[in-house]
């Protein structure tokens, strides 16, 4: 059975593209076979799976349009991957069907979030409704800038739901890498790699624990 981590956010900028290949990497390197799925029409993450080299771990992709987005829902036809991470647009609220069905089906949902509180703010009302929805939403903290105090943007979020308890730094390093088609965990010795690989850690410990609970069902 197919593990699926879904990434969204009400709001554009937030890093949903980043993650989801930054964390695809990661899986890459712990040995998981991991997939990647594209439902933006911006195609941020198609093109750079496109521009990924081949001596690195090699991460089969999708590209997915709305309209067939069930297409992602189907355990036999994904059976190759342990793991998909799939990254959605912000304007999920034109696609309310798909969108519900995909929420329903993933074992996280991962919420990118600025932590500046326009960003939080705009992130509350999702996460509530998430959380109404009976889906347990992980903000993950993204473009944190070194020596800033966030703890009252990140008390704030508590009331909404939980946090990954690592966050991922602001690095024009993650946009250089994407650039070859790379995550920062492919550069070697990068500081970087750190951070994002405890992010992985986190994400891996939720799903499989919920695929250890669905088994015991």
């Amino acid at each position: 059975m197919v593990l699926r981590v879904l990434m969204t956010s009400p709001k554009g900028g937030v890093g949903k593209s980043m993650m989801a290949r930054n964390l695809a990497v990661a899986a890459a390197w712990d040995g998981i076979k991991v997939a990647t799925a594209d439902l933006d029409p911006q195609a941020t993450l198609t093109i750079w799976s496109r521009r990924r080299p081949k001596d690195v771990p090699q991460i089969p992709h999708y590209r997915v349009v709305w309209d067939e987005a069930d297409a992602l829902l189907d355990d036999q036809e994904l059976s190759l991957h342990d793991v998909i991470m799939i990254d959605t647009p912000p304007s999920i609220e034109t696609q309310p069907r798909a969108f519900s069905e995909l929420l329903a089906a993933a074992d996280v949902t991962l919420v990118p979030c600025r932590p500046t509180f326009d960003d939080a703010e705009s992130a509350a009302p999702f996460l509530r409704h998430l959380r109404d929805e009976g889906k347990r939403a992980v903000v993950v903290l993204n473009f944190v800038k070194p020596r800033v105090n966030i703890n009252a943007v990140k008390s704030y979020l508590l009331e909404y739901g939980d946090i990954c308890p690592v966050e991922v730094a602001d690095r024009t390093d993650y946009a250089r890498a994407a650039a070859k088609g790379l995550g920062l965990i492919d550069v070697p010795n990068h500081v970087g790699a750190d951070e994002i690989g405890g992010v992985w850690k986190f994400v891996k410990g939720q799903i499989w624990r919920k695929r250890r609970g669905k088994t015991k069902g």
